[in-house]
């Protein structure tokens, strides 16, 4: 593919419930968009808003066949949503070159032998509140916001995914094939979202079962168009 000869590009674009990701030559950015640039907080309607959204995507990379024909330059990134983080969501990586077509393979959430070493550094760590304990690890995926459907105080809810031994081993791979004709990967956010059932399950603060199963379904909304 021509956009990976030196680097690439996410651009994140909320638009009618959908996140869009689009690959071009520059770099691998995350930035999410209405009709215009946006960031969190954002209001989804009247009753429904989010105020956190952020997550880890880690050992980014294209093969083509057996080999690696791109990958970032860092291991770990944290994609942030906040309005005040948004200049950080930039991954750069490698040069590749002649790419027809390949698969696109990464890591939602942190990788559980680097979660075993305990606390890191840059986007690893604790200060960046993504950080429980050395027991539980890293929290892969946060989303909080606002709803009429939570029954907690104030409406709220809290989705800290996460945890990294066993039963409750959360980090996802994903891999998705892309092709020079076939190059936008899209993060269904109003899919996740109608899989969460807030009346019961608002608030998700430690490794469990559920936590496990939510990032299975957040690993399942991305695909390629």
């Amino acid at each position: 593919m021509e956009g990976f000869e030196k680097t690439m590009r996410f651009s994140l674009l909320l638009f009618l419930g959908s996140i869009n990701l689009t690959f071009t030559q520059a770099q691998l950015n995350f930035s999410l968009a209405m009709d215009s640039s946006v960031s969190v907080p954002i209001r989804l309607s009247p009753e429904d808003s989010i105020s956190v959204l952020r997550f880890y995507i880690s050992d980014i990379r294209v093969a083509d066949g057996r080999k690696t024909v791109w990958k970032s330059e860092k291991q770990h990134y944290l994609i942030d949503f906040n309005r005040g983080q948004l200049q950080n969501n930039n991954v750069h990586g490698q040069e590749g070159g002649g790419l027809k077509d390949g698969v696109l393979k990464f890591v939602l959430g942190v990788d559980d032998n680097t979660s075993a070493k305990g606390i890191g550094e840059g986007p690893l760590d604790p200060i960046q509140g993504m950080y429980w304990t050395w027991q539980s690890g890293y929290i892969n995926f946060k989303f909080e916001g606002v709803s009429s459907q939570s029954p907690s105080r104030k409406s709220r809810f809290q989705m800290h995914l996460g945890g990294f031994q066993k039963p409750f081993r959360s980090a996802q791979s994903v891999e998705l094939q892309i092709s020079e004709t076939n190059t936008k990967v899209v993060f269904n956010l109003k899919k996740f979202m109608s899989e969460i059932n807030l009346k019961e399950e608002h608030t998700i603060m430690s490794p469990s079962e559920k936590a496990v199963s939510l990032m299975q379904v957040a690993k399942s909304c991305f695909y390629v168009q």
